[in-house]
């Protein structure tokens, strides 16, 4: 019954985002109807979705079932043509009433797809982080070999959380791969991208060198999308007999582009959020356009040459904003470095006291492999969590400041005050002139739920994830492990003396290449991250201002076009805060 009553509550606001789409639509706001319209196609569900995609036989099918944890999909050296496979994992819990077994009925699977559930232990990876995978057919059936689908293409951008491109090592990154991963990360608004380079134990010798050629592909290509390697089956068992090596970072991985179970459930309060900032644009054009319909032609005519003038000048201020919003983030990197020092140089003490009271012990050539490495690694992780917070309030702050920016240059009424009507020989009193900017600027700097704002907890969540996504303890572990197997190579040469010394200097290196790495690695992704907030922000700020134009230049005939706007604005935001307000506890 909960479920019947859940589904229903998902098809009415599905249906109220429709109708918010379709007024964006009449009022001339087409990238909030498409950004309405892109959120909805997903809302049906609160799982995250992992979309696997890639060549036949590179091991799409294999890898689903490493990642769930059992077989749920056949495993075949054959092409297949069928539909794609949605495998949904379910826990089953044991009640109050001792009764166990599989959930109850839920909503029907997605148009196209064939669903296949499975039961996975509640302490699992899919049972933990909310997670479906998708398992596609070979994309070469999609529509020939040559050339990317770029239909079928963008319906798996727009319908998941995370696209996995599976290359084999064997014949990694072809030319027809290397098509769809550029035409992937192109799409607007493209999910988070990861290639996963499989079958890597049949190429053991050469493995180095692939990763290394993918990475370099893959970073012209797509220079966001992360190249992980696949899980490797344990030396000699059998397939399904027990965890391939590397399965657990690569879950954590794709745990943390997917987004928590938490993020997921809130997809629902951000859609909501972003209807009612569509319905309020839309009845802010249309009060500043019913307030402007009424002045005589030549007034008409230089209002409009004045909001013009207005447009252009808002656009230079990018400049400035541009170079300011490269200066926050050249701040932030330069604490974060400056942490990294410190942490650092901490560590490093730290494991050479250790070393010392070690020298001549059994213990001293195992040092690296029980010692250094954990603890590096260990250091790494209190780094990400420092990181982390640091990241947040960092993002938050300048978010804050961009929005406020942007508020000051968007005009309101008292743009036109020095418009005098054609022989009256007077301005229009401004008292007469309803300050819609002016009160939609100070609603928004009280609430933060305007136009602006309602993109803004999505976007910061997923920057420090991005942030953080590739810095695993297993990198962290070959970074650290390449070094140290050098250092007990030398340091078991030498006498004591000598040997402490040297042991002490390489333990710096390895410190320092690990910190090292991490830093260079979060620079880049604070970079896009930043990149990414500048776009948004002007992406909805140029909706703002194309809108609004629209209002100024509005004719007297098109009064009841703008009256119906505003009153249908007015009406589907009452309906949007109904259904927030329950899930708000207003």
């Amino acid at each position: 019954m909960a479920g019947t009553e859940e589904h229903e509550r998902e098809l009415r606001q599905a249906e109220l985002a429709e109708q918010v789409a379709l007024l964006a639509d009449r009022a001339g706001a087409d990238s909030a109807a498409s950004l309405i319209r892109r959120t909805a196609r997903r809302a049906e569900s609160p799982r995250a979705r992992i979309c696997v995609i890639g060549g036949s036989n590179v091991g799409k099918s294999r890898l689903v079932n490493e990642l769930i944890g059992t077989v749920c999909v056949p495993v075949s050296v054959h092409a297949t043509d069928g539909p794609p496979v949605v495998v949904r994992p379910f826990a089953v819990e044991s009640g109050e009433s001792g009764e166990s077994g599989p959930p109850g009925p839920e909503s029907p699977g997605p148009t196209g797809l064939r669903t296949v559930r499975v039961e996975v232990p509640t302490g699992s990876w899919p049972a933990r982080t909310g997670v479906e995978l998708v398992d596609t057919p070979g994309w070469e059936g999609w529509s020939g070999v040559r050339r990317p689908d770029t239909a079928a293409l963008a319906r798996i951008v727009g319908d998941c959380d995370v696209v996995v491109v599976v290359t084999e090592a064997r014949r990694a990154m072809l030319a027809t791969e290397q098509a769809r991963i550029k035409a992937l990360a192109a799409a607007p608004h493209s999910p988070p991208l990861a290639v996963v380079v499989t079958k890597l134990a049949e190429v053991e010798d050469e493995a180095a060198d692939i990763l290394r050629r993918v990475n370099h592909l893959v970073s012209v290509l797509a220079p966001e999308a992360l190249v992980l390697s696949g899980p490797v089956p344990a030396p000699g068992t059998a397939p399904g007999a027990a965890e391939p090596d590397g399965v657990d970072p690569l879950r954590a991985v794709l745990g943390h582009l997917a987004g928590i179970r938490l993020r997921r459930a809130l997809r629902t309060i951000r859609r909501l959020h972003l209807l009612a900032a569509t319905c309020a644009l839309v009845e802010e054009a249309a009060e500043r356009a019913l307030a402007d319909v009424h002045r005589p032609d030549p007034v008409r005519t230089r209002a409009a040459q004045i909001w013009h003038t207005a447009h252009e000048s808002a656009r230079f201020h990018w400049i400035v904003l541009s170079a300011d919003a490269g200066d926050w983030r050249a701040t932030l990197v330069q604490t974060i470095a400056a942490e990294a020092r410190k942490r650092r140089t901490a560590a490093a003490r730290e494991l050479a006291a250790r070393f010392s009271r070690m020298l001549d012990t059994p213990q001293e050539q195992h040092f690296i492999r029980l010692h250094a490495i954990p603890y590096t690694a260990e250091a790494l992780q209190h780094f990400e969590a420092w990181i982390t917070g640091a990241v947040d309030r960092a993002l938050e702050e300048d978010t804050r400041r961009l929005r406020a920016v942007l508020l000051r240059n968007r005009p309101g009424e008292e743009l036109f005050q020095g418009l005098a009507a054609p022989g009256a020989g007077r301005v229009v009193p401004a008292a007469a002139l309803p300050g819609v900017a002016e009160e939609a600027a100070a609603a928004e700097s009280q609430n933060a739920t305007g136009w602006d704002a309602s993109w803004l907890p999505e976007f910061v969540g997923t920057a420090i994830e991005s942030v953080l996504t590739p810095l695993s303890a297993e990198a962290v572990g070959q970074i650290a492990g390449a070094a140290g197997t050098a250092l007990v190579t030398e340091a078991l040469e030498h006498g004591q003396a000598e040997r402490r010394e040297r042991a002490i200097d390489d333990l710096e290196r390895i410190v320092e290449a690990a910190f090292t790495e991490q830093v260079a690695r979060t620079e880049a992704r604070i970079g896009q991250a930043y990149d990414h907030l500048l776009s948004r922000a002007r992406e909805r700020d140029e909706q703002w201002w194309r809108l609004h134009t629209t209002a100024v230049a509005a004719q007297p005939e098109s009064l009841d076009h703008w009256r119906s706007l505003q009153n249908t604005a007015r009406t589907l935001s009452r309906s949007v805060h109904a259904h927030l307000s329950p899930l708000e506890g207003a």
